[in-house]
């Protein structure tokens, strides 16, 4: 796995800024300003919460580099497969309805899904046949099930169609490995369990989510369709040339088909969305608080329990990327959300967006660049998960 893959799975965070003591550890501009000032990062948001407040919501450096746009707090942010831990929250509330389970095979909540897997026999022949288990819910957000999300000589959207257009061609690929062997990451897992969430509610994807948990919540930033004033406030991603030797802003459409705001266009429910710190803030609070925020209960404590804990047996752990280097090593794998050594867990994205929430502190980070993971974004996330811990433990 080359070094950008591993750092969309690893743990990114960031420091608090706490009143001056002797000692203190660096802070969130301490550690990225100097990356900003050598061109090597645009800039960043950063916020730190626990279940009951807002403890820091510093920003550096800018959101448009050549219009010398500042982040501020309602920069919004193109989160990518940090997504995926709304997504799996989505399917976690129809488990929580009593309307799904997660040990149930796929197959019954989409009669048309028979995947298969290719064999050969003694001669050499290839063929095609049932899986030896059947892919289970569980396995769609564990990302053990085997599904190939596209063939991979031919290029292929994550925003191309319906989700059970997606569905009919994951099954029409053959299957990477037998089901809940291998942990593979990818969005066909993710995507198959959204389409169940459409088939059981009867609704659209977006529409459930929203209905049962952005609008609640209070995320009025959070959606896969921003509006034009939300886009007024996007910032741009960019990704370090190496043969320009600088910060180039990425096509817009390497990542999503433009507009942004066409809802003809079905976005990767695990990779689609966008959002601000402030929701991001209240999303990891709820977390936090085991399922519930300003009094209203959104999740079990059993689900928010069965999401963030390891969901892989010792032998399929073992294929895991690993983040290359810090606390959360090695790291594993849960419902929609990455697993640390320590007991935290996070989520990052293409763009190098992270929530990281630390329950055995009681305090959530949230790190919010437009970067495509690179030397940068691999030097400075061990330093602002270390200065985070020390500033907590210092000060608590």
């Amino acid at each position: 796995m080359s070094k950008s893959s591993a750092a969309i799975l690893a743990s990114l965070a960031i420091a608090a800024s706490f009143p001056g003591r002797a000692q203190e550890p660096p802070n969130f501009r301490d550690i990225v300003q100097p990356y900003v000032d050598r061109g090597l990062m645009a800039g960043a948001n950063a916020v730190v919460v626990t279940q009951n407040e807002v403890l820091n919501f510093p920003s550096v450096g800018y959101a448009d580099l050549e219009a010398k746009r500042p982040m501020q707090r309602d920069t919004l942010f193109w989160i990518a497969s940090t997504s995926k831990v709304f997504q799996a929250t989505a399917l976690m509330m129809l488990v929580d309805d009593g309307r799904v389970e997660l040990d149930d095979p796929v197959s019954k909540y989409l009669p048309d899904f028979k995947p298969r897997i290719a064999v050969k026999d003694a001669a050499g022949k290839e063929t095609l046949r049932a899986p030896a288990h059947a892919i289970t819910v569980r396995m769609l957000l564990n990302h053990t099930s085997g599904l190939l999300y596209a063939d991979p000589t031919v290029a292929t959207r994550t925003d191309c169609c319906s989700l059970k257009a997606e569905v009919a061609r994951f099954v029409s690929l053959p299957l990477t490995h037998e089901p809940g062997t291998k942990f593979a990451y990818q969005n066909a897992g993710p995507d198959t369990s959204s389409r169940i969430v459409e088939v059981v509610s009867g609704k659209d994807f977006e529409t459930f989510l929203s209905e049962r948990l952005l609008q609640p919540l209070g995320m009025k930033d959070t959606t896969y369709f921003p509006s034009q004033e939300q886009l007024s406030r996007l910032a741009v991603v960019y990704w370090f040339s190496p043969t320009e030797k600088k910060l180039v802003r990425a096509p817009q459409e390497a990542f999503l088909t433009l507009p942004y705001d066409d809802r003809k266009i079905r976005r990767a429910p695990g990779g689609g969305l966008f959002s601000t710190g402030g929701d991001l803030a209240r999303f990891a609070q709820m977390f936090l608080a085991r399922g519930t925020l300003d009094g209203r209960r959104y999740l079990s404590e059993s689900a928010v329990a069965e999401m963030t804990r390891s969901q892989l047996s010792p032998e399929v752990a073992a294929t895991v990327p690993q983040p290359p280097g810090g606390p959360d090593v090695p790291a594993t794998y849960g419902l929609g959300w990455g697993v640390g050594a320590t007991g935290a867990y996070f989520h990052p994205g293409a763009a190098s967006t992270d929530i990281r929430v630390d329950p055995k502190r009681g305090f959530a980070t949230i790190f919010l660049p437009q970067q495509a993971p690179d030397m940068t974004i691999l030097e400075i996330y061990v330093p602002l998960i270390e200065a985070a811990r020390e500033h907590w433990d210092l000060h608590h």
